[in-house]
């Protein structure tokens, strides 16, 4: 028979663990609205493989807007871009992209993030950060360590940050090295930075193409997501979110039904006798 004593312990223990998951719950909403200033596809109910993918499209991106800014005029391409053409030049074996690929490598640095929030939103929304071509390879490797930081924290198995960061850095590294691989054998993705290259540097091309935004607009995103977080964390956005979700159960008490019971229908109305 269950002691008193553990009965007790028992229910002292049920508020305590709903409250370390509300906790949970909030650090967690948290984290990913950190992770969502800076790459707002990532889904509001994102885990850390989310984060941890976002950094990687991240840094891919930023090795296409490299080759695209400087690749193009510093690797040896062939004048014809189908595909028996660059399968006989062999352009991933020559020593201009070796080069090329080395120096976008060196400049790659996952590490610890000292950025917060805000801090982050400002690097990504700062003139110096992105030209036409897109964000430096600099500033993407400090907003990619920035979102594998709060991957980290949304791991549950992880325990080394040092050990989590490095291991990413040599993904990264892969992924990078493929995809500028892939600019040089792939016809369409190499005709794509070849053109980017020559309507940027002759001045054709007045704003960022291929989905990336110009610094005004990556500013205007970072503050409207700021605003809406800080809203939802103020005095009146609890009170605004309670009204809605307390408005939202009285509806489906009104219209829905419960679980386990069949659905209330009208029945027919007898029709008018003649």
């Amino acid at each position: 028979m269950t002691s008193i004593s553990r009965l007790r312990d028992r229910i002292a223990a049920v508020p305590a663990a709903a409250r370390r998951r509300v906790a949970d719950s909030t650090v967690r909403s948290s984290v990913v609205t950190d992770a969502r200033m800076v790459a707002p596809e990532i889904p509001r109910d994102a885990d850390a493989g989310h984060l941890v993918r976002a950094a990687r499209r991240l840094m891919r991106r930023a090795a296409q807007d490299e080759f695209a800014r400087e690749g193009v005029a510093r690797v040896r391409l062939p004048e014809e871009v189908g595909r028996a053409e660059l399968r006989a030049a062999d352009v991933p074996g020559d020593a201009s992209f070796h080069a090329f690929v080395e120096d976008v490598l060196s400049a790659v640095e996952i590490a610890p993030s000292l950025l917060e929030r805000d801090d982050a939103t400002e690097l990504l929304a700062a003139p110096s950060s992105a030209d036409l071509y897109g964000l430096s390879l600099e500033v993407a490797s400090d907003l990619a360590s920035y979102l594998l930081g709060r991957a980290f924290a949304l791991e549950e198995e992880a325990e080394d940050l040092e050990a989590y960061l490095a291991e990413q850095e040599r993904t990264i590294r892969e992924d990078m090295r493929a995809t500028l691989v892939r600019q040089v054998r792939v016809p369409l993705e190499l005709t794509v930075a070849r053109e980017r290259h020559r309507r940027i540097e002759s001045g054709e091309l007045p704003a960022i193409e291929d989905g990336a935004a110009p610094a005004e607009e990556r500013a205007g995103v970072a503050r409207r997501a700021q605003a809406a977080f800080e809203f939802a964390q103020s005095e009146a956005g609890r009170t605004a979110f309670s009204v809605l979700r307390s408005g939202a159960e009285r509806a489906y008490g009104r219209y829905g039904h419960r679980e386990g019971e069949a659905p209330r229908r009208t029945p027919p109305r007898t029709p008018p006798s003649s």
